[in-house]
């Protein structure tokens, strides 16, 4: 993404709005606050109390037949219980890694126990079906579009009252579901995290620290990507600020930034790396490890100098080889 991309979503984060064309006439998507999101809730109860209405079964009676038709079974659901715990428990520990390279490695298994839970999750959506919940759940999202689309960039005038809203067919609501999607997008945590770190934003970064000034207006009143905007600038602000040996060429990578931080504070890692007073012994790290710890680390592979010290090293040629 270019600098002028980025600078067109801060842009837009503090508009707090998206304007997009609606079959020839222009409308203001309001970016939703903490607030607003309430009305998700109060739609989503109300229509699944109309599809229940309606004989649409909720999930845990769909759960409750499959189970006992054979085509569910409880130890599949604990499954997909356990893969989650142990996902978390997977990206937890990744955090705690110093090494770029066992990062790398572990990633491979945060992927594989991500795909397996995707298919398990995917084969209960498909044998459990549509139900009360899916009904409320699509119904409050459109619900929730029509609150959020007005006429006016100061957004007081609703584009739609609730009859026109219900009188829309699903070509004329899909567009706007679409939009709400790739504003979603657009304005995702990743982007909002490389946008701070862009060089146009360091004359607002140390100003974030009083996030009501920032903006001036009440907390309440802000969007939520106004608020994760000064969260993250507020975040790479401080690690900044407490770590000056953070290497050139992570400074604009926000998970790489987020991972050195996480790491250092992991002291038990550091346990790995030997420092005396002019040179640094990581044993059997990579070229990229070495950079992302110490640019001037020495890599030992230990089993290459063994190798050529005849298969045994004394003790003054170990303390030789630490430096």
């Amino acid at each position: 993404m270019s600098e002028e991309e980025y600078i067109g979503i801060v842009g837009e984060i503090f508009d707090g709005y998206t304007e997009f064309e609606y079959f020839g006439s222009t409308v203001y998507l309001k970016h939703f606050s903490i607030r607003d999101q309430r009305y998700i809730h109060r739609y989503y109860n109300k229509y699944k109390l109309i599809a229940i209405k309606k004989g649409i079964p909720s999930e845990e009676e769909m759960l409750l037949q499959l189970r006992n038709d054979g085509l569910w079974s409880a130890e599949e659901e604990d499954k997909i219980a356990t893969l989650k715990s142990e996902l978390d428990a997977l990206i937890q520990t990744q955090k705690k890694i110093l090494l770029p390279s066992k990062k790398k490695e572990m990633q491979k298994d945060i992927d594989a126990k991500h795909s397996s839970l995707l298919h398990l999750q995917n084969t209960r959506r498909n044998v459990v079906g549509k139900t009360a919940e899916d009904y409320a759940s699509t119904r409050a999202n459109e619900e929730f579009i029509r609150y959020i689309i007005y006429k006016d960039r100061e957004l007081t005038k609703h584009y739609f009252t609730d009859d026109e809203f219900a009188t829309l067919g699903d070509e004329e609501i899909r567009p706007l579901l679409k939009q709400h999607e790739l504003c979603n997008n657009r304005l995702s945590e990743e982007n909002i995290q490389h946008a701070v770190l862009r060089d146009f934003f360091n004359m607002y970064v140390s100003q974030t620290e009083d996030v009501a000034s920032f903006y001036g207006k009440p907390i309440i009143q802000l969007s939520a990507y106004q608020l994760k905007l000064a969260l993250y600038a507020r975040i790479f602000f401080n690690i900044f600020q407490y770590n000056d040996d953070i290497p050139d060429h992570i400074k604009k990578d926000p998970i790489a930034i987020l991972n050195f931080s996480d790491s250092k504070k992991n002291k038990s890692a550091t346990s790995a790396v030997n420092k005396e007073a002019a040179a640094t012994a990581v044993f059997g790290a990579t070229k990229e490890d070495l950079e992302f710890i110490d640019p001037n680390a020495r890599n030992i592979q230990f089993s290459e100098i063994l190798k050529q010290k005849g298969g045994a090293m004394n003790m003054d040629e170990l303390i030789e080889l630490m430096g």
